[in-house]
C-alpha cells in the first residue's frame, strides 16, 4: 500500500513522486495488464478537508473489442480530487451529485491510498469499446478469420430480397 498521511500537509502542501504497481485486479475483460504508474503531485489542506491535485502516467494494454487483439494505451492523467471527512458526507440514501461534486472522494482516517486512486484513475481511462485502431474490421462472421490480416475466401454473402433489383439494369 502506498499510503499518504493527509495530517502532514496541515501547515503546508506535501509533495509526492511514487511509482506503483497494481495488483492483478479484477480490470474486467478488455484490460489485460497494466504497467508500472508514476504518480506526481501534492496534497494540500482546505477549509472543507485536502485538495489532492497529481498526474498519472504509465501504460496499459488492453484487448481489442473487434479483434481480440493487444495494444498498447498510454495513460497520461491530470488527476484533481476533494478529499472530505466521511462525517461531512451528505446523510440520506440517494443524493443527486452535481458535476463539481463527482471528484469528491469522502475518507474515515486521514490516509489516502495512491494505488486506490491511480486504479480509479485506470478503470476511467479505459474506453466503453476498446479498439486497437478506428479501422478495425474484426473477424468475418462465417470463417472467423482476422480480416485486418486480409480478406477472407468466404464468397459474398447477398440478399435474396434485393436478387429482383440486381437483374434490373437501367436501359441507356
Amino acid at each position: 500500500m502506498h499510503l499518504i498521511d493527509l495530517t502532514r500537509s496541515d501547515t503546508q502542501p506535501l509533495d509526492f513522486d511514487q511509482r506503483l504497481r497494481l495488483a492483478s485486479e479484477s480490470w474486467g475483460e478488455d484490460v489485460v495488464r497494466v504497467g508500472e504508474l508514476h504518480l506526481e503531485g501534492h496534497v494540500e489542506r482546505t477549509s472543507q478537508g485536502y485538495h489532492l491535485g497529481c498526474r498519472l502516467e504509465g501504460e496499459a494494454t488492453l484487448r481489442c473489442v473487434r479483434c481480440l487483439g493487444e495494444f498498447a494505451l498510454a495513460l497520461d492523467e491530470q488527476v484533481e480530487l476533494e478529499l472530505i471527512p466521511a462525517a461531512s458526507a451528505p446523510r440520506e440514501d440517494e443524493t443527486r451529485l452535481g458535476k463539481t461534486e463527482l471528484d469528491v472522494v469522502f475518507f474515515d482516517a486521514p490516509s489516502l491510498d495512491l494505488a486506490y486512486v491511480a486504479a480509479e484513475q485506470v478503470l476511467l481511462s479505459v474506453p466503453m469499446k476498446p479498439l486497437c485502431k478506428q479501422e478495425c474490421r474484426g473477424f468475418c462472421s462465417r470463417c472467423g478469420k482476422n480480416l485486418n490480416e486480409g480478406p477472407c475466401e468466404c464468397p459474398p454473402e447477398t440478399d435474396a430480397r434485393w436478387a429482383t433489383l440486381q437483374q434490373w439494369r437501367p436501359s441507356e
